[in-house]
């Protein structure tokens, strides 16, 4: 019975710690779907007759259509244009932690911020 009790904690431990990097490798992949479908869709659609700032509102659109399983108000998704020919997408994630009143009862952060990128060129 002692051993048990010295080895539920580490276990629980192990398998909470388990599920929460799962849970932000779900999002990371997520996310980085997202900013590549965002670029997509930003270098792939006709650009006559729709102005820049409808192509990335386009753009910014294809990438949230892909979170589907995250949380809205966490996430931000920025259209730029490197040059001429380019379109980078960045999709940012605040990933809210499955033990966040534990950590920030012991002083950290209850977050972890996530980032994804990706830069495609104009087709055509």
């Amino acid at each position: 019975m002692v051993e048990y009790a010295l080895i539920l904690p580490l276990f629980l431990f192990l398998v909470i710690g388990f599920i929460e990097i799962s849970v932000l490798f779900f999002s990371y992949v997520t996310i980085s779907n997202a900013a590549r479908e965002g670029a997509r869709a930003a270098v792939a659609v006709p650009s006559a007759g729709c102005p820049l700032s409808c192509i990335d509102a386009q753009a910014a659109q294809a990438a949230r259509r892909l979170t589907a399983g995250l949380i809205d108000e966490n996430l931000t998704v920025s259209v730029t244009r490197p040059d001429a020919d380019s379109v980078r997408v960045e999709v940012r994630y605040r990933a809210d932690l499955l033990t966040r009143m534990m950590i920030e009862t012991l002083g950290g952060r209850g977050f972890v911020t996530l980032s994804a990128a990706s830069t495609m060129r104009r087709e055509g």
